[in-house]
This record gives C-alpha cells, structure tokens and sequence, in this order.
C-alpha cells in the first residue's frame, strides 16, 4: 500500500493498551467514629424533647448564685426581667401624663451609675418631650453602707432653672442622698422638683424629704430590708449588667459590716 504520509490512527505498541477516562473516582469518605467515642461539649445545652417540644436543659453554671457567671452570689431573685419591664411601662404612663400637662419640657435628671438602666429604659416609653442630664452623687463607695454625707461629684450640663426636674434614683433608702440632691437642683433654680425611683425601701428612712412645687413622688416596687443588686445596681461595682433584681448573699459582704 502506498504511504500517503498520514501517520495510523493508533500508536504503535500493543494492541492491548488500557483506555484511560479523564474522569476520576472520588476517594470514599473517612468512617465515622464510634457513637462511643463522641464527646459532648459540656458548656453546650442538652436537647430534651417532651411530647414534641424541644427545650434546652442548661448547665448547672447557669442557675442563679451559680458557677462564676454574672449572677453568682444571688441568694434570690426578687423581681424578673418580665415583672422589671411591665412595672417600668406602668410608671412611665403615669410620668408621661404629668409631663404632658407642663407648659415647658421636663428635664429629667438619672442619677450615675446605679440608675442608668431605669433611666433609659423610663425616658424610652414617656411619650412627652424632654431633656435628659446625669449627674452623680456618691454616697456608698464599695460597701453595703450609706455613709450619710453624700456629695455631688459631677455636675450637670443642662440649665434646670425655672424647668421641672424629674430625679430619676435607682433606689432610695435613707432618703440622705435624695435630699441632697433635692438642695442641689433647688440652688439651680428648679421651679419643681419631682423624684421617680425604681425601689423605694422606706424601712431603712432616716432622713425626710420634701418635693419642690407640683412635685410628685414615682416608685417601681418597695423593696424589702435586704441588699439588692442587679438592673443597674451593684456591690463594689459587680452585678450591675443582671437583668433581673436579686438580694445579695450576705457571705459575699461580711468583711463590710464593720464599715
């Protein structure tokens, strides 16, 4: 046969050559590990289904006065975050109505640091116009004790005279601290002077106060005679961030009741 130069259609080499596809095969998974070699997170809730509802079952940490989290040294818890939102949309109405009928915008004044909480959570449901200030007043330190000589240690930044002022406490106890910041707000020449706290705890009252003009007095609970923190109030500066409000382990204080 003539070669016309055309090279053959197959290589030469054996006529058994194998066939080689450009599409490969996936290597096959790795086994599982044994069910019994599984170890759980232990931070991590269990999943407990109950007649078709699934619940969390959460660590023990996570119990009040337990583990080292925010809340421990919680003997009890008093009020609850729910309790604590329903009362606080209670005396807001009542607020906001008063605020409503003045001629002039209410300045309302929270008391640092104790009160932050009350207060931005009080301002956020008064539908009246207002101006809001901080001013802070000392009188605990880091002990469990008022020490009877609060004092004003920073001042305010808006004009309150002539303007209504609503106080806004985080508690009032002794009733020294609000009466000092009552002569305070006089002397800037507040025409009425309202005061709206979370806990009133009139057990403990030594010092009587009087309102200014059309002031009113605003309470969220009475509190009973026992150290409380959380919402915003604290022991040397701990449990402020809890969102409920619990009474303090008496062993977490000893060591100030000689203060």
């Amino acid at each position: 046969m003539q070669n016309l130069g055309i090279p053959p259609f197959l290589p030469a080499g054996p006529a058994t050559a194998p066939f080689h596809s450009r599409k490969t095969s996936s290597p096959p998974p790795p086994p599982s590990p044994p069910a019994n070699n599984k170890s759980p997170n232990p931070a991590r809730p269990r999943r407990l289904r109950r007649r078709g509802t699934l619940t969390l079952a959460l660590p023990a940490a996570a119990m009040v006065g337990g583990g080292a989290g925010a809340d421990a040294g919680i003997d009890r818890v008093l009020w609850t975050e729910a309790e604590i939102a329903a009362r606080v949309s209670e005396v807001a109405a009542e607020l906001a109505a008063d605020l409503r009928a003045l001629r002039e915008p209410a300045v309302v004044v929270g008391v640092a640091t104790g009160a932050f909480l009350f207060l931005a959570d009080l301002v956020r449901r008064v539908d009246a116009p207002l101006a809001v200030d901080l001013v802070r007043a000392e009188s605990y330190g880091d002990g469990t004790e008022s020490s009877g000589r609060p004092r004003i240690t920073s001042d305010l930044k808006v004009d309150v005279a002539g303007k209504h002022v609503v106080v806004v406490e985080d508690i009032v106890d002794t009733g020294n601290t609000i009466s000092c910041l009552i002569a305070y707000l006089e002397k800037k020449g507040a025409s009425s002077i309202s005061v709206c706290t979370f806990l009133d705890k009139p057990a403990r009252r030594t010092a009587n106060f009087q309102l200014v003009g059309d002031g009113k007095f605003y309470r969220g609970f009475e509190c009973p005679d026992s150290f409380v923190v959380g919402y915003g109030m604290d022991y040397a500066e701990l449990y402020r961030n809890l969102p409920y409000v619990g009474v303090l382990k008496a062993e977490m204080y000893k060591k100030d009741t000689s203060n």
